[in-house]
């Protein structure tokens, strides 16, 4: 770059500048092509074999004819986007950038000093970003503690608290604390419901894109509902503990002599339930899920099945201790009872996703010895949603981005398709189901449920996002890259994407969004990820940024762009 102008040096002086310039061209947006091209018979180099720069811009400067050729650029050169073996950002540093990039140089993720990409300075992604907006604690405060998740959580709480106000105002009552611990039950059943989070995700993504953006930007953090489902069930298990410390207390105290008297098959299954509730709290803590993630996930699923057996007993007993003591039928006492109403609805909750358990036969197309595409034709999900496989459905489940295909696909032969109309999935390897499925291509597979509403639902409650996906992120991505909800630009850190993930793909992600910045980090090192998402989120104009990657990266971007004035959303790992 010299002054306003991206100038661009080829040698040696043989070469044709008319087909490098019609190649460039072919491959890179308009604001990221040279508007001069110098033609040299060698490239200045430095004492250590590296190319003079300066001595570059030196010859610009002063206007050195005598010592290269100057070749003006197109005055108003087009963009066409046209598939071209050249697709990453990486084949065109090294195709034109000669010694400019250095391998060893890109070791770490501070874009911008250590090398120069065409286009950089027009793109404006090695820029550097400004300080974070608030001072600390504040900050933490406000991006870190004070996030949705924890509103809802604490909305739910708090209304709880005003519950026990209650109780105690109008005297403490058994059938009450059953109901308690019943109503916070059901809450935290349904907020996890296939069917329940598709209707939230489509109330609040329906708000239209000419609506504020606050309200907009507010509606997205939808994926925060997790929140009330924790305070829920830890709520349930702190009413069914409070019930059964008040039973053993009003027992043994004259005070509350005319205390209904539970059986004791009641209070033997009251105190295994809450031991059970607190058991299943405590391998929840995020530390120990995270670390024992499949564990978690069975014990979950088991736990919640034998519990729920144990509540219709507890239920039961209960209705019939009641019925005894009022000298009432037993079908009387039943109808009756709010918590067997409750259940019923628990239950059914927890039962219909099992009702669309299914085997399904499955199209397998291995991409890379990294990554397979699984592609099925039993429904078209809506973007943005993920779907649930297993070769053994009561023992693991895994959840997958969808790519919806409203039509058949792929290479065309005798009047067929390749791939159905339906929706697609991308495994990457990231384990042991994983390195198997991408082995040992499946023909069908278990499915469970319905396509869920997931991070990427969101993108349709904006008119301009920036998506950022780190490796095998991209798969949750594809749905909205390859079918754009609205305006969109993408950065993409991979290693070597095109042997990870097929050509086929990243030329498909090519003619979607031409001008994607695709990231090789087996070539230029890891990228600085805040950096990039900030500039390129500035320089389009953006309001949001969808972030898919790991943990640790979607926090730190999340966290460095909303403490810089942009609206960034990624998964927050609650469940």
């Amino acid at each position: 770059m010299v002054g306003q102008e991206l100038h661009a040096f080829i040698q040696p002086s043989t070469c044709d500048v008319s087909a490098v310039r019609e190649h460039i061209t072919s491959i890179l947006p308009y604001y990221a092509l040279p508007a001069n091209y110098h033609v040299l018979d060698s490239f200045p180099l430095t004492l250590n074999g590296k190319v003079d720069k300066p001595t570059l811009r030196k010859l610009v400067e002063d206007g050195g004819e005598s010592e290269f050729t100057r070749v003006p650029s197109n005055p108003a050169p087009v963009y066409t986007a046209k598939e071209s073996p050249i697709t990453t950002v990486t084949e065109i540093c090294e195709k034109y950038s000669g010694d400019t990039y250095s391998r060893s140089s890109a070791t770490s993720g501070d874009f911008g000093s250590r090398f120069s990409l065409p286009g950089q300075e027009e793109l404006g992604l090695g820029r550097s970003v400004p300080e974070k907006g608030l001072p600390q604690p504040l900050r933490g405060l406000v991006y870190r503690i004070f996030i949705p998740y924890r509103f809802l959580f604490s909305v739910v709480w708090m209304a709880n608290a005003a519950a026990v106000i209650v109780v105690f105002v109008k005297g403490i009552n058994r059938e009450w604390l059953a109901n308690m611990v019943a109503i916070n039950l059901v809450v935290a059943v349904l907020i996890r419901q296939d069917f329940v989070i598709n209707a939230l995700y489509t109330i609040t993504c329906s708000v239209p894109k000419s609506w504020p953006l606050w309200i907009r930007a507010s509606s997205a953090k939808i994926y925060h509902l997790g929140g009330i489902h924790s305070s829920a069930a830890s709520c349930a298990a702190l009413w069914l503990l409070a019930a059964n410390v008040n039973d053993v207390v009003c027992l043994s105290m004259v005070t509350c002599s005319n205390y209904p008297r539970p059986s004791p098959a009641y209070m033997v299954f009251s105190w295994i339930l809450t031991a059970m509730f607190f058991t299943m709290m405590g391998f929840a803590w995020p530390s120990f899920r995270k670390a024992n993630h499949n564990f978690f996930e069975r014990w979950h699923r088991f736990m919640g099945w034998t519990m729920l057996a144990l509540f219709w007993t507890q239920i039961m007993i209960s209705i019939s201790d009641t019925a005894r003591e009022n000298s009432t039928p037993f079908g009387k006492a039943l109808l009756s009872a709010v918590p067997f109403w409750l259940l019923i609805v628990a239950t059914s909750s927890i039962a219909l996703s099992w009702f669309w358990l299914r085997r399904v036969p499955v199209v397998s197309e291995v991409l890379s010895d990294h990554a397979i595409r699984l592609h099925f034709d039993y429904t078209v999900p809506v973007n943005g949603s993920f779907t649930r496989l297993s070769f053994r459905p009561l023992v693991e489940w895994h959840s997958f981005a969808t790519i919806p295909a409203p039509e058949p696909h792929g290479t065309v032969t005798n009047g067929r398709a390749e791939f159905p109309a339906g929706y697609s999935l991308v495994v990457s390897n990231a384990g042991d189901w994983t390195r198997r499925c991408i082995k040992n291509p499946p023909r069908s597979v278990w499915v469970r449920g319905v396509p869920t509403c997931g991070v990427m639902r969101i993108a349709t409650l904006f008119n301009r996002v920036v998506v950022v996906a780190t490796g095998s992120g991209i798969g949750p991505c594809l749905g909205h890259l390859q079918r754009p909800s609205c305006a969109t630009q993408l950065i993409w850190s991979t290693r070597d994407p095109e042997r990870s993930f097929g050509k086929e793909m990243v030329g498909a992600l090519r003619r979607s969004i031409p001008d994607a910045v695709i990231w090789d980090t087996n070539k230029l090192g890891r990228p600085d990820m805040v950096k990039l998402s900030y500039n390129l989120a500035r320089q389009f104009k953006a309001e949001a940024v969808i972030v898919i990657a790991n943990e640790k990266i979607t926090k730190n971007i999340v966290y460095g762009l909303e403490t810089r004035g942009i609206s960034a959303y990624g998964a927050i790992w609650d469940s």
